[in-house]
């Protein structure tokens, strides 16, 4: 009996943080992204709700806070280990992000990704933090004083680690948003045999749906693949 209480406890133990997974903020957000149709930039059509999936080209690159790498976008997510008695936990101290405009390409067209109003689910590649015996790094230091933090304790350095993503040139990313075409501005007239022939190159512009929501904008393997 007591084995049976031993694992039916472990078992709900296990059902309990799946559960946390399974609903946690980001995965609703990718479940959501990946429900959305995909679509070839060229086959996009106008005002309609899309994912589209293709590398980034980028013309002013951001440059990510803690690694210093050029990107699109970045996000970071700082934490520190607090202790209360014999229980322990890690707080929420950062969770930010930025994104610039950038350009996606798929083979099929061009897309300009407008970032005003942007969700962005990035792997957290970039970690790093500090600790009893390991000192933060000068960027993790800046970063966290110009928000009001301190990496030191009384007499030792805070528990704190980092996660930092961020999309790179040439990474594949997917976009949801809004598409819609407007004139090239980089592309000339074709010709034609007369003036009314001619016709004027368009660029997809993939930006935040009309309904307030974010654009959202991911590089997890399980919505550029789906």
């Amino acid at each position: 009996m007591t084995g049976i209480l031993w694992i039916g406890g472990f078992g709900l133990i296990g059902l309990v943080i799946f559960l946390f997974w399974y609903y946690s903020a980001d995965n609703r957000a990718k479940r959501a992204m990946k429900a959305v149709p995909r679509r070839a930039i060229a086959e996009v059509i106008e005002g309609e709700q899309a994912r589209v999936v293709g590398d980034v080209v980028i013309a002013e690159p951001l440059s990510a806070p803690l690694s210093g790498r050029a990107c699109a976008c970045w996000t970071v997510t700082v934490e520190q280990h607090v202790s209360r008695g014999k229980s322990s936990y890690w707080k929420l101290l950062v969770k930010e992000s930025e994104a610039a405009d950038f350009f996606l390409t798929d083979g099929t067209g061009k897309a300009i990704v407008r970032t005003s109003h942007t969700q962005a689910l990035l792997e957290g590649d970039g970690r790093g933090g500090s600790g009893i015996l390991s000192e933060p790094s000068e960027a993790l230091t800046e970063f966290l004083a110009q928000r009001g933090h301190d990496t030191k304790g009384w007499f030792f350095n805070k528990r704190i680690r980092y996660r930092e993503g961020v999309a790179e040139p040439g990474e594949t990313v997917a976009v949801v948003g809004t598409g819609r075409w407007e004139r090239d501005p980089d592309e000339e007239a074709s010709a034609g045999e007369g003036y009314r022939e001619a016709r004027m190159p368009k660029r997809l512009v993939m930006g935040p749906p009309a309904d307030g929501k974010p654009l959202m904008l991911s590089d997890e393997r399980d919505v550029t693949s789906a």
